[in-house]
């Protein structure tokens, strides 16, 4: 008979053998694209929005839990939603995506002059308005003295980039996480509990879609409203290209295994809580 310890040893080689044929590039190369992408501070902010949703829900409640029990609720967010994990989630994820030859396309254009010029924008566009509602004005006002060539350029980027559905996902998984952590405030977080709210929030899929469907082509305009024509049509053609698809998709799946995964930590945190008194 085989010995317990000897199988387990087998067992974890084994994973570890299937895991390294699943990496198709290597988590060093995947990292430096997350970092150059964008997706690294992407990740970042996703945590703090799930965590923010939760405080200001928990707060409508009142004190009928404590303090000291929203404190814990809360810190099972950090926890489950902390920025080091759902990055090494989605690094992970990109790594077993991509294939190498993805990868000298990706570095050329993030190394390039617009490649960094692009990152910059995307990365300060948020900063540089803070009220979502000005920063719609001022996209639908570019977006109306745009002509018909960076229209049709920032409207290859919106379908390359899958923004809308993307963005609608994000927000249904972060609103489970909020209703999650609610739900385990006060002892109803079942599976069935859950498997309703999920349920909810994804009837109302479609009208998240629509909604966004009308804010991201004025978002793209107020984003990169301060590239030329050219540059535009650049970064468009670059998002259409075989290792920006490739890329786009290993990132979106990076970021949905992120939320999954930090939701699956969210409950089993949330179980010990409400365990204690």
């Amino acid at each position: 008979m085989i010995r317990w310890d000897r199988m387990a040893g087998v067992a974890c080689a084994l994973a570890l053998a299937h895991a390294a044929a699943g990496a198709a590039v290597g988590s060093d190369v995947a990292l430096d694209l997350a970092k150059k992408s964008g997706l690294w501070l992407q990740l970042d902010s996703l945590g703090a929005q799930v965590r923010a949703g939760m405080a200001s829900s928990l707060a409508k409640g009142g004190d009928a839990q404590g303090e000291a029990k929203r404190a814990r609720l809360l810190a099972c967010a950090d926890t489950a939603y902390g920025a080091d994990a759902m990055r090494a989630t989605a690094v992970d994820a990109v790594a077993g995506a991509l294939q190498p030859s993805d990868v000298p396309a990706l570095l050329a254009w993030y190394d390039s002059a617009l490649g960094h010029k692009v990152a910059a924008m995307e990365e300060a566009s948020t900063a540089q308005v803070t009220d979502p509602a000005e920063r719609l004005r001022r996209g639908e006002q570019a977006l109306g003295t745009a002509s018909a060539a960076r229209k049709a350029s920032l409207q290859t980027i919106l379908t390359e980039t899958r923004s809308v559905d993307v963005m609608a996902d994000t927000v249904i998984e972060s609103a489970i996480a909020v209703r999650q952590g609610v739900a385990g405030a006060n002892g109803t977080a079942t599976a069935v509990a859950m498997s309703d709210i999920r349920a909810d929030l994804s009837a109302r899929r479609p009208e998240l879609v629509a909604r966004y469907s009308q804010m991201a082509l004025p978002a793209y305009a107020f984003a990169y409203a301060g590239l030329a024509d050219d540059e535009l049509e650049r970064y468009a053609d670059y998002l259409a290209g075989a290792g920006a698809r490739a890329y786009n998709d290993a990132s979106v799946r990076g970021v949905a295994r992120a939320l999954s995964d930090g939701a699956f930590k969210l409950g089993r945190c949330l179980k010990d809580v409400a365990a204690k008194p």
